[in-house]
């Protein structure tokens, strides 16, 4: 654990430099002005454009202003948002109910129509491009039944796409027709409990939206962009920030001597290191793959670097997600095993593996990288650490632009908080698949075409199964999801993927 060791002696040398840098950046905030301050890991693409992204760093940014039909409780359960119920009219249909009283920012009431236009846009021109499109690809159209009753048909029997929906956060369509997608975008109108005041390059300014079923109790909103976890802990340690997010088990201490708490909510992803299975690499050889799995040590990272806060990974997917397997086991660490099996592969004398990461977006995934890379030198395989910021890995994954042998990847579970969707990235159906294996598409297509959810659940397990079996990756562990909270915060629950940011209150 010397690795371990000499980065907590380099952080904290980070630490102290930043600190003096932060004392000259920033004045002490007045925090009287009742303005709730959040740091994030990173803004979404497009601004304020919702159809941008999927990604849980979006939704933080995006919740504020917007609201979609369903939304998660912290333990999974899908809930109402501005849908109050939805039921299968037929295999193929949903109808949604819409919620009443329910007004955009800029006074128009929310009907039927606006949300069949929201779903409509997205199938044509530039809207068939955008990431939520590829989301909601099952939605052959949609139509309103009333002014409150919208019915939505698929191509074939999709049991999740309540779930789905989530990923849909609902825009003005008259505003986004008059103002264009740049202009919408600077002057977005939604549901939400905010409105946006401005967008900048490292920081948003929200003021509550009077007109919101849900107005927020705080008088303004901030979200500041803060790529490194040092930089969070900072802003919530000098005030600069009420909520910090991405904190590790290491600033516990210093948090709770500032008189606020370290959150914990429930998993719902895993971390990992995706091998980029191709013709000509030794992660090509299923046997390769298990080797490098056997040889490290997943129990020493969660116990040790992330102090209990984890657990080792068994699957692409975490507990309560709907069709996890809990029979299944992570790979044991057991370095004579992936010795014997390198030898049978040929690579008894061992290979480079050059892998691209992010650090700093989860808990200690910087040591946490150096450790996997100690235990892979232990059998002769030399993992060379290529660091990038976030924005080049999203291109990495949507273009396939990987420069190495792997890539730190997610098992994300946002926004339907089932496996389906981040596996599909690993698989045939990806248009730039680092993984395709035939032999899984059948049940894999037919999981995501289960006329219910007991039935795609099953056949998900399948597909886990298999994933696991195959070592498609080298899986570390569950991602503790740990938010730093100031002690003025009050009423701190949030959803699964979103914060609460309308019942939070502020007490000095």
């Amino acid at each position: 654990m010397a690795v371990f060791k000499s980065f907590n002696q380099l952080l904290a040398l980070g630490l102290w430099g930043f600190c003096i840098l932060a004392s000259g950046l920033w004045a002490a905030p007045a925090h009287a002005d009742q303005t709730l301050r959040v740091a994030v890991v990173t803004f979404p693409p497009g601004g304020a454009d919702p159809r941008k992204s999927v990604s849980v760093f979006a939704t933080y940014t995006w919740s504020p202003i917007y609201e979609a039909l369903t939304t998660f409780g912290e333990d999974g359960t899908l809930m109402p948002e501005l849908a109050t119920s939805w039921e299968r009219a037929s295999p193929t249909s949903w109808e949604f109910k819409l919620r009443e009283g329910v007004t955009f920012s800029n006074g128009k009431p929310l009907v039927a129509q606006d949300i069949v236009d929201n779903i409509m846009g997205l199938k044509q021109g530039d809207g068939a491009l955008q990431p939520v499109a590829r989301q909601l690809e099952s939605i052959t159209t949609a139509r309103a039944l009333d002014t409150r009753t919208v019915l939505v048909e698929t191509a074939q029997p999709n049991a999740i796409l309540p779930r789905e929906l989530s990923a849909l956060f609902i825009l003005e369509p008259e505003a986004w027709r008059k103002l264009g997608p740049v202009e919408f975008t600077r002057n977005p109108v939604g549901t939400g409990p905010f409105k946006l005041a401005k967008w900048g390059d490292a920081k948003i300014d929200y003021v509550p939206n009077a007109l919101s079923w849900r107005a927020p109790k705080v008088k303004a909103l901030e979200i500041r962009e803060m790529a490194e976890s040092t930089g969070r802990l900072q802003a919530l340690l000098t005030g600069q920030a009420d909520i910090a997010i991405g904190m590790g088990p290491d600033e516990l201490p210093e948090i709770e001597a500032a008189g606020g708490l370290l959150h914990k909510r429930q998993p719902h992803d895993v971390i990992s290191l995706s091998l980029v299975v191709e013709p000509g690499k030794p992660a090509a050889d299923v046997r390769v793959r298990q080797a490098l799995n056997y040889a490290v040590d997943k129990v020493s990272i969660t116990k040790v670097i992330l102090q209990g806060f984890s657990r080792p990974a068994t699957q692409g997917a975490v507990e309560g997600l709907l069709g996890y397997d809990p029979d299944l086991k992570p790979y044991p660490y057991d370095p004579a095993k992936a010795k014997s099996l390198l030898k049978e592969a040929g690579y008894e004398k061992g290979f480079t593996l050059d892998a691209e990461v992010i650090v700093s977006s989860n808990a200690g995934d910087g040591p946490i990288y150096q450790f996997v890379a100690n235990n892979l030198a232990a059998v002769n395989v030399k993992l060379n650490l290529i660091t990038i910021p976030t924005p080049q890995m999203i291109r990495i994954i949507n273009q396939g632009e990987w420069k190495g042998d792997a890539f730190s990847q997610v098992f994300g579970s946002w926004p339907t908080f089932e496996p389906l969707r981040t596996l599909r990235l690993h698989s045939c159906l990806w248009p730039k698949p680092w993984y395709c294996d035939q032999r899984i598409m059948p049940t894999f297509k037919a999981a995501m075409s289960a006329p219910d959810l007991e039935q795609r659940a099953k056949l998900t397990s399948e597909v886990l199964r298999f994933y696991h079996d195959e070592a498609t990756a080298i899986m570390l562990h569950e991602i503790p999801l740990l938010e730093g909270v100031a002690k003025r915060v009050k009423n701190y629950a949030p959803q699964k993927g979103k914060l609460n940011y309308e019942t939070i209150e502020l007490v000095d």
